[in-house]
């Protein structure tokens, strides 16, 4: 069977052997990974951080009502285990007005029932699809306000799942990475502007001001290379109005991550929208920084999957959620059944 890299075809049309897919490219293509941020030994970002092959299963025949599940490589599960954060960002939509995280109860159950996944067809609409490798996202919130996240972390790679996490990068430690570092898939980390004024304004900052600036995320990046040379190192960018007119540049090419994500503001949910030429405007600005990755609020639409605190999988819908099952109240292969997921938008991020 032929497999084809979503980005490079030029149409889609499934056939008996090759699926075709025409993805949009709507900004500048930016440039490739810098192979001295690279490490030899790993994937490039793209492969490790949830990229995928699309192709028909075998021997599965689509059907006028049910079609043929597509495999991915790798299928990522956002995973938001905690609502508190100990900075209060303008646009953060993780709200579910679940007064305390169940976490501490539920998370070895639910990561024994997602080990369960892989290989397996998940009944998404409108397409099936079947996961070689499950990576579990720990987010929040603030992910490492949670006591139990190294042991979890433990457990999931234990299980057979790819551990990754998204954070400010406030609260982690040496001792963390050291001990835990060489389990992690990708470290993932939010960072804003270079401005210490202007992530004050957008309110990635602590009760007492407190921030993590350059001088304190270069080191975390350095350590986790030294003591994990494969774990992809990851930032993610939100663009809103504060910082839209900013340039990163130097500061992202002094980090060096392997890759960097541009995600655009998402309206209603406190962040004041930003218009499109500001944001094209902020993508063309970053041309130079390798490893980047553009994300529209489009891009984002039904292409992630998300777990509440609960267990149970949701999906953005304006300011709101749309719920699927719960993996306490199911397991996760039934409370998957019926979630919306277009698996050529995520296929489109990587």
């Amino acid at each position: 069977m032929s497999l084809r890299c979503p980005r490079s075809c030029d149409e889609f049309a499934s056939g008996r052997d090759v699926v075709h897919v025409r993805l949009p490219q709507r900004y500048p293509v930016m440039s490739p990974l810098s192979p001295s941020t690279s490490p030899s030994s790993v994937p490039l970002a793209d492969e490790a951080d949830g990229a995928a092959f699309l192709s028909p299963m075998a021997g599965e025949e689509a059907t006028a009502h049910t079609p043929a599940p597509i495999r991915i490589s790798e299928l990522t599960i956002n995973w938001h285990i905690n609502e508190a954060c100990n900075f209060g960002c303008s646009y953060c939509y993780a709200k579910w007005a679940i007064d305390r995280s169940p976490f501490r109860r539920i998370w070895r159950e639910v990561i024994d029932d997602l080990a369960q996944l892989p290989g397996r067809a998940l009944d998404l609409r409108p397409q099936p699809v079947v996961a070689d490798r499950i990576r579990l996202n720990f987010a929040g919130g603030e992910p490492f306000l949670m006591k139990d996240l190294e042991a979890a972390v433990a457990r999931a790679a234990g299980a057979g799942l790819a551990p990754s996490f998204i954070s400010n990068g406030s609260l982690i430690t040496d001792r963390f990475i050291d001990e835990t570092g060489p389990m992690i898939s990708v470290a993932g980390f939010s960072f804003d502007s270079l401005s210490s004024e202007t992530t004050a304004r957008i309110g990635r900052a602590g009760r007492r001001g407190e921030q993590v600036g350059l001088d304190r995320l270069g080191p975390i990046l350095d350590r986790f290379r030294a003591v994990s040379p494969t774990t992809i190192l990851k930032i993610n960018t939100v663009v809103c109005d504060e910082n839209a007119d900013e340039d990163l540049t130097d500061g992202l090419l002094r980090l060096a991550p392997h890759r960097w994500k541009m995600l655009r503001v998402i309206p209603g949910h406190g962040g004041v929208p930003i218009s499109d030429e500001r944001f094209a405007a902020f993508v063309q600005r970053h041309v130079r920084v390798p490893g980047a990755v553009v994300e529209d609020n489009a891009d984002m639409h039904r292409s992630y999957l998300m777990m509440n605190p609960e267990g149970r999988f949701y999906q953005r819908e304006g300011s709101g959620y749309v719920y699927g099952g719960n993996v306490l109240d199911k397991g996760a292969l039934a409370a998957l059944a019926g979630v919306e997921f277009d698996s050529l938008a995520y296929l489109g991020r990587y």
